[in-house]
């Protein structure tokens, strides 16, 4: 623990970009380079150079290791990093005082959460907390794309009947729900070129989609583009397929419950709801586990597939098929109307 904070201060003062790659600098001089005090940036810097995160040259220089030059600026390992101390080790140091707050259950409410609690806005959902610190949003966004593109997308579920589904030709075959810029709609369109684009459509927030539009994308033009809260009736009814991707584990049973109710109630009686999410074990890995503790922090959860059995019947829906990864825990999980 006190190494993690040490590290975090070290980012958060742009420490490791003043240390040379190849070389070393005197405490004195990076102490001087920051405005800090050397009895500070010593004590902070020996606790890792004890566990061997930073390196000591004689007895008043420090250096690099090869893994703390990862924790200069920019670097990938780092940015997660950060987020991981900020978005999840905060929020998990205050559990005591917030569970002793709000009572031994879980956290059900987008705002009211442990980490909108420990940032000191409990009124506040976690995109109003983290957009109140712009350097924080933009590394969480970028970490969160460069997971997003690893997570597959295709391979899972056959998504070529839908270009040969009959029916009017202006229905929308596929509504991305919750879609961001179209990262996985993209991916869907390249793996499916035999789906119309004009009849796709991309819903998110209203700042987002403008993004879209001012980016105007080639090979995106003809995609629909919707200003869409989730959590209102969808706009867009009777579509062949509703699709939502990684959102499902952003939120409490009781938020998911709102979003799915109104696209049962937007469904035709032929439509599709198509949920790309993490399928947790029982038991779970450790990895799975520690997902599930972070989405926690959040107000969300991650579910085993009887958990979304159970969510999908209480909005009106039945589970017809889960389509899973051979080499994730992501499934495709298929919907019809109850």
């Amino acid at each position: 623990m006190a190494e993690m904070g040490a590290i975090r201060m070290f980012m958060k003062m742009k420490a490791f970009d003043k240390i040379p790659l190849g070389g070393s600098i005197s405490y004195d001089d990076l102490a001087a380079s920051l405005g800090a005090e050397v009895p500070l940036i010593t004590r902070m810097a020996w606790m890792m150079v004890a566990t061997g995160f930073l390196r000591q040259i004689g007895e008043d220089r420090v250096a690099h290791s090869r893994l703390s030059e990862l924790y200069a600026s920019g670097n990938a390992q780092g940015v997660f990093f950060q987020i991981m101390f900020d978005e999840a080790m905060v929020p998990w140091v205050q559990w005591p005082q917030f569970f002793d707050k709000y009572g031994l259950k879980e956290p059900k409410l987008g705002n009211h959460n442990p980490h909108s609690f420990a940032w000191g806005d409990p009124d506040k959902n976690f995109w109003e907390v983290i957009s109140k610190y712009p350097e924080r949003l933009v590394d969480f966004n970028q970490s969160m794309n460069t997971l997003d593109e690893v997570l597959p997308v295709t391979g899972m579920y056959d998504f070529s009947w839908i270009a040969k589904a009959e029916g009017p030709e202006d229905r929308p075959l596929i509504v991305d729900v919750g879609g961001g810029k179209g990262q996985a709609l993209k991916r869907i369109m390249a793996a499916f070129p035999e789906i119309p684009a004009k009849r796709l459509v991309l819903e998110d927030r209203a700042p987002v989609i403008e993004e879209v539009i001012q980016a105007n994308e080639r090979g995106f033009e003809d995609v629909q583009k919707i200003p869409h809260d989730f959590f209102m009736p969808n706009p867009v009814k009777g579509a062949l397929v509703y699709y939502i991707r990684r959102c499902m584990h952003d939120w409490s049973d009781e938020n998911d419950r709102i979003i799915l109710s109104h696209l049962a109630d937007a469904m035709a009686p032929d439509s599709r709801i198509l949920i790309t999410e993490q399928i947790m074990p029982n038991p779970p890995t450790a990895l799975n586990a520690w997902t599930d503790l972070c989405m926690m922090n959040l107000g969300g959860k991650e579910r085993t597939e009887k958990m979304f059995d159970a969510l999908t019947a209480s909005a009106g829906l039945k589970m017809v098929g889960v389509h899973k990864s051979l080499a994730t825990d992501v499934a495709v999980i298929e919907c019809v109307k109850a």
